[in-house]
């Protein structure tokens, strides 16, 4: 992840991705402008409306795409990735592929590696975002952070809860809610999730 590299985005490129509408969408531009996102050399292409938001720190490789448009949902969803707090940061690797209608959120850390699929309606998030205890519900609950590895496979409808690490090559089943700690090639599933078998 340490070869990511800042992205200045070419005004002839900016004004390319604006008037031909081509890859980026709006809220993207808004966020290279704001430096809320930094990029290595080539920017992601954008099939489903995707949005930059939060104080923190968007770290994208290369050739990632977001969203497909004959996937599930496409035209009345959109992508977001939120580091929601200023020290927060998502760092995601190249060659990243989502489904539509992904959410992630962190209010620490969230690393997903290179190659990973990610398919529709996947939430990731490294923090609760309520306390348990009735009287802190007004609040954020603990934070702590995901880590997935590279060429790790999401199932639709996942969702990624904190203190989670995927190792590399697993897969997580459709549906799976994932807590935990869980080793390199394996498929994962269930609510909670747990290992099913070995690749």
């Amino acid at each position: 992840m340490n070869q990511v590299k800042k992205y200045i985005l070419p005004i002839w490129l900016l004004f390319w991705k604006i008037i031909f509408k081509k890859n980026w969408y709006w809220p993207n531009i808004r966020a290279i402008i704001s430096k809320r996102i930094i990029l290595s050399l080539n920017p992601p292409i954008c099939y489903q409306y995707t949005i930059v938001s939060g104080k923190g720190k968007l770290y994208l490789g290369d050739k990632c795409e977001f969203g497909v448009i004959i996937g599930g949902r496409h035209r009345n969803g959109s992508i977001e990735l939120q580091p929601r707090y200023e020290n927060a940061r998502i760092v995601m690797g190249e060659k990243i592929s989502m489904n539509n209608n992904v959410f992630i959120c962190a209010a620490n850390y969230i690393e997903i590696g290179r190659n990973t699929l990610i398919g529709e309606a996947v939430t990731i998030m490294d923090h609760e975002a309520h306390g348990i205890a009735p009287d802190l519900r007004r609040q954020i609950g603990k934070i702590g952070e995901v880590k997935i590895g590279t060429n790790v496979w999401i199932g639709n409808s996942v969702i990624i809860l904190k203190d989670t690490t995927i190792g590399d090559n697993s897969i997580v089943a459709a549906g799976a809610v994932v807590s935990g700690q869980f080793p390199s090639d394996v498929i994962i599933g269930g609510v909670p999730a747990k290992v099913i078998r070995h690749l």
